[in-house]
């Protein structure tokens, strides 16, 4: 279900990254993949510009419980190492994040999750 919510490019880009990402944090162990993806394709929208993706998608996910913040998957967003390993984690050369037709960087990465963590639908 959750691949349907994005976008053509979803199930191969972002959203699996940053479940790969998320992986490295042993809090995250306890929620589902299918959970992880959801809140990778929140990032993913951040980091393609797309604001009003970003706003359904967040109205959407409070309706069915999926997480549209890091807290909510016990990540402390504040947690500069955590955050740090999780980004280097995601932005493996082998990672589908490479997809995008974006330029990706820490930074970059860094300010999509910024983004996601901070918006209100």
């Amino acid at each position: 279900m959750v691949g349907g919510l994005g976008d053509r490019f979803t199930r191969v880009a972002a959203a699996h990254a940053v479940h790969n990402g998320l992986t490295v944090l042993p809090q995250t162990e306890k929620f589902l993949h299918g959970t992880k993806v959801a809140y990778g394709i929140l990032v993913q929208s951040a980091l393609l510009g797309q604001d009003d993706v970003l706003a359904q998608l967040t109205e959407a996910y409070q309706r069915f419980h999926l997480p549209t913040t890091l807290a909510e998957l016990e990540v402390d967003i504040n947690n500069q190492v955590e955050i740090d390993k999780m980004i280097a984690h995601t932005l493996r050369p082998v990672e589908s994040i490479h997809y995008l037709p974006v330029t990706l960087t820490p930074d970059t990465l860094r300010a999509a999750f910024e983004k996601v963590e901070s918006f209100k639908a």
